[in-house]
């Protein structure tokens, strides 16, 4: 897509709410009766239909997980499978749960069909999966930041974003502590698979809206939760969290991520896809002493 062109989807973006999946969407097909007039005909006054757009592995809306069988998907499964070695074994007592290389490959295959890495700032909150690099070897984001607690991991990941060539920032940081300035009110996306307890829950999205540039008004947050489906209950926390944080949840894929030795939740978890409102705030402030493990 020409530079330009796409620059301006990302400011009416950002500036109107509406993501710019919406946007290329309406862009191929004008009888979008989900898109509020008002919105169609700002969009139209910016004249993008004249604006000779070319468009990159578009999948149409038939089937929304067309996105699967795309180059997108091989290409971050092969990249994962080349550096298994580089995989540091899980840490237990940090709930470290690695989910299966084509569950992380399917996270970033669809965050790019959701056009939610092109030219975007997204922040991997702890990444024991290593989705920044599979996410990374899809598409070019303006920036990509891991922060996380082991170093082990982050000093994988910096290995390979260097061999690879992918530009990916990391830095050591417990979620227990407040988030540093420089990552605050900066980011267009975050991803987030926190421990599976409604505190640690709220702890990762309270630190992730810390890290949201809120003036971005499709912002949004990728989260996981699991549990099993003899305890449903323990959901009830989760939503009621969302709810609070003032957070719209736009998508949940249940036992969306599959991972290996997590059997008590089923060795699956629900990916939530939440976007941010005029509401959205961080629930948790200062440094947070509880424990937020499973184990």
């Amino acid at each position: 897509m020409k530079n330009n062109s796409y620059q301006k989807i990302l400011n009416f973006s950002k500036s109107s709410g509406v993501s710019v999946k919406q946007i290329l969407d309406f862009l191929f097909s004008k009888n979008d009766k989900s898109l509020a007039k008002s919105i169609v005909d700002d969009i139209k006054k910016e004249k993008f239909e004249n604006s000779n757009l070319t468009f990159k592995n578009f999948k149409f809306q038939d089937y929304f997980f067309e996105f699967l069988k795309d180059e997108n998907f091989k290409n971050s499964y092969l990249v994962l499978q080349k550096y298994q070695k580089y995989f540091p074994k899980p840490n237990r007592k940090l709930d470290q749960f690695l989910a299966k290389p084509q569950t992380v490959a399917k996270r970033a295959s669809l965050l790019n069909f959701l056009n939610d890495l092109e030219s975007k700032k997204i922040l991997f909150l702890g990444d024991d999966d290593f989705g920044s690099v599979a996410s990374s070897k899809i598409n070019n984001a303006e920036q990509v930041t891991v922060l996380d607690i082991d170093n082990r991991i982050l000093h994988s990941i910096k290995n390979i974003s260097n061999l690879e060539k992918l530009n990916i920032e990391t830095f050591k940081y417990d979620v227990k502590f407040p988030l540093p300035d420089k990552f605050t009110k900066k980011y267009d996306v975050v991803f987030a698979d926190p421990p599976y307890t409604p505190k640690g829950f709220n702890l990762f999205l309270s630190r992730a809206i810390d890290a949201l540039d809120l003036r971005n008004n499709s912002a949004r947050i990728y989260i996981c939760f699991g549990n099993s489906d003899r305890a449903r209950e323990r959901f009830l926390p989760i939503y009621d969290i969302l709810q609070k944080s003032g957070l719209m949840i736009r998508f949940i894929f249940d036992k969306f991520n599959v991972y290996q030795g997590a059997d008590s939740i089923g060795n699956a978890s629900s990916l939530f896809i939440c976007d941010v409102t005029p509401k959205t705030k961080s629930l948790l402030k200062g440094k947070i002493n509880d424990d937020i493990y499973t184990g």
